[in-house]
């Protein structure tokens, strides 16, 4: 008989700490801070640019060459680099909770091997449907450009890469590193395919509209614009977005069983090689990339991404820069400390991630405060910074408390719900078995 959730014994009793894995929580609050600063841009434009267009209609000018400096730097820097670094780190997540769950059925349970494995895979999905569910809601109701339901999809189709040994781990993700980057011309290739000609092509109309509608209408009023922008944003992403999500996963989960984070010390020559390729191709790409798209968002910014898209495409490579750069940090003492400030935010990042578009909501909506109307990309720059500041802050006062944060702890019921044990890994806080031994 087929193992099920109902298998496990439903022991309901106080959860016991566990060890948190601090460079995970320091990846991820890196990660949360790196998004918003891209999402604050394009929050109230709805689908379409990244990082939204050059300047509001009306903006004064005096504010243009300001506006542009930032838009450089951050299409060089920060869009697309961060995303990136969440799906390697959930990958890594999927890898350890999933041998996590493996275990704890197996003591639990006393089952079958292949058995206990159908229980884990079975809790899993109930926990990718959870985080689907809410990436929903999360698109419909406050930002169209959620990525947690891609996530949790994406995640659903990889679990049947768990199980296979590490050698077959690693040619899975040399081919979906290579589908990710040749799907990063396919924005090329339409254009020229169809024979498309954008030149001087103004901010289209629709997304004018969606811009006074977020900026000024209620939160009622809303509504139809956000389904729109979220339906345009999810099918939109999978040809482009999906399979680099897909490859960093996979990524992620090889990673989990080498321990490269856990022991970086041990891959001191991967680290390298690592640093290496995010500054000598990705930073290239990145800085060229962004050029061309601030040439486009000025001249043409009604234009589709064309060789901008893959420049910045590949300048993604950056992320690996960041996150070998992080880990270097972390051998000296400045580093640990900023490594323990970000893990801060880290620890509650699904609860720091949807209220940073609250507070978005809130701030720069028609039915808050009305800011994004006006609001220059430099303003908006600053006040993202504040608000990641503030959810650091607010997330170390609350795990000084609490052992997570409030959404992952709604997280680990729902997904666990008339199955509590403490032998359960809770959502967020996955254990690391260490390195796997197998080829």
């Amino acid at each position: 008989m087929r193992l099920g959730l109902s298998a496990v014994p439903a022991v309901h009793a106080d959860r016991p700490a566990r060890p948190r894995i601090d460079v995970l929580d320091a990846l991820r609050g890196l990660a949360l801070l790196g998004i918003l600063q891209v999402n604050i841009q394009s929050f109230t434009w709805g689908a379409g640019e990244p990082l939204g267009y050059l300047a509001a209609p009306g903006s004064p000018d005096a504010h243009r060459t300001a506006d542009q400096v930032v838009y450089f730097l951050q299409a060089a820097f920060l869009e697309g680099k961060f995303y990136p670094i969440f799906a390697f780190v959930f990958g890594v997540g999927l890898q350890l909770q999933m041998r996590s769950l493996r275990q704890t059925l197996q003591t639990l349970a006393q089952a079958a091997p292949s058995r206990t494995a159908a229980g884990a895979r079975a809790l899993y999905r109930r926990r990718l449907g959870v985080l689907f569910g809410m990436g929903i809601l999360h698109s419909l109701l406050l930002y169209c450009g959620d990525v947690l339901a891609a996530y949790a999809l994406c995640a659903a189709g990889l679990l049947c890469l768990e199980p296979v040994r590490t050698r077959a781990l690693r040619r899975w993700a040399l081919a979906s590193m290579t589908l990710a980057a040749c799907a990063l011309f396919v924005p090329v290739l339409v254009v020229l395919a169809l024979g498309i000609d954008e030149s001087g092509s103004p901010v289209p109309e629709a997304v004018v509209a969606a811009h006074a509608t977020y900026t000024g209408s209620g939160f009622l009023a809303q509504l139809t614009q956000r389904g729109t922008d979220a339906a345009w944003q999810q099918l939109g992403s999978i040809p482009l977005f999906w399979p680099q999500v897909v490859a960093l996963m996979t990524l992620g989960m090889l990673a989990a069983r080498q321990g490269w984070l856990l022991h970086p010390e041990r891959h001191r020559l991967l680290w390298r090689r690592a640093l290496q390729a995010g500054l000598g191709l990705g930073l290239p790409c990145a800085l060229a990339g962004a050029a061309l798209a601030l040439l486009r968002m000025r001249d043409a910014p009604g234009a589709q991404g064309q060789w901008d898209a893959v420049l910045l495409g590949f300048g993604s490579l950056l992320s690996a820069a960041y996150v070998a750069g992080l880990l270097q940090a972390r051998r000296h003492a400045p580093g640990r400390a900023l490594a323990a400030w970000l893990g801060w935010a880290g620890r509650a990042s699904l609860s720091n991630y949807l209220l940073q578009s609250l507070l978005m909501a809130l701030l720069l909506g028609g039915w808050g405060l009305g800011w994004g109307a006006q609001a220059t990309r430099l303003q908006l720059a600053g006040l993202g910074l504040l608000i990641f500041v503030a959810q650091v802050l607010a997330s170390r006062a609350w795990l000084q408390r609490f052992d997570q944060g409030p959404l992952e702890a709604l997280w680990r019921r729902w997904t666990y719900r008339g199955l509590t044990h403490p032998a359960l890994p809770p959502a967020g806080q996955e254990g690391y078995p260490g390195p796997d031994a197998r080829a």
